[in-house]
């Protein structure tokens, strides 16, 4: 596994979103020689009293992770850093990416493009330049329940949908017969299951496009060229 102690190091606004991202990831990295490792950083269970804020996942203590710099501290055990946030608060001001621009609506890949500088200010010009390609932005237009819509909904547009995709999402797993995921206390194991279809890279590589943010965080993964060596 080279001189890392695991391939990627997961940042995100929770324990759902890490479990989501794990098996994007080891879908996208199916017939590689190995499976992916994975070390949580944030939010992080086992943080000290001292940094209790690290056990509490939102965007917040995601850009406060990176601004204080304890995304080096990761890179040194792990190949990449991926960051994972949710664009439902960009308005918020400690935030400070609208969708809207006069009045407009930004496409997709220039709202993403917008957030992932946002994303790049609180980690650091310096340590961009020197982390360079082993930085990964996974950013959710509206959230990550619009990235499971092309495993559940029945309709392009639908799987498509950056807005109110929670519903949209319980729909479709209602219409299968499976357990909807609630919105006030979201589980680990509902995720889990929701998202277990990307673990099959022909599957992600042919649906997870269709929702755009999704799409653009794959465009991301084929740059890199990831390989997974054996460990000799």
């Amino acid at each position: 596994m080279s001189e890392y102690t695991a391939d990627f190091a997961l940042v995100g606004e929770g324990v759902t979103d890490h479990v989501v991202l794990k098996n994007i990831l080891r879908g996208y990295l199916k017939g590689q020689p190995r499976e992916p490792a994975f070390t949580v950083r944030q939010p992080d269970r086992d943080a000290t009293a001292e940094r209790e804020w690290q056990q509490f996942g939102n965007w917040e203590n995601v850009f406060r992770y990176l601004r204080e710099g304890h995304h080096r501290n990761a890179l040194q055990f792990n190949h990449y850093l991926v960051v994972q946030v949710d664009t439902d608060c960009s308005d918020h001001p400690n935030f400070g990416v609208s969708r809207r621009v006069e009045d407009k609506l930004l496409e997709v890949s220039v709202f993403v493009e917008q957030v992932v500088n946002r994303i790049r200010r609180e980690i650091g010009e310096d340590d961009c330049e020197e982390y360079g390609n082993r930085l990964l932005f996974a950013v959710c237009v509206d959230s990550l329940e619009c990235w499971l819509l092309p495993l559940w909904a029945d309709q392009k547009a639908k799987q498509a949908k950056t807005k109110g995709c929670l519903q949209t999402l319980n729909q479709g797993l209602n219409r299968q017969n499976q357990p909807q995921i609630s919105s006030s206390k979201k589980g680990v194991q509902p995720y889990e299951d929701a998202s277990r279809g990307y673990r099959n890279r022909k599957e992600l590589l042919k649906s997870g496009p269709r929702n755009p943010s999704l799409g653009i965080f794959l465009d991301s993964l084929d740059a890199q060229s990831i390989r997974l060596e054996v460990a000799e």
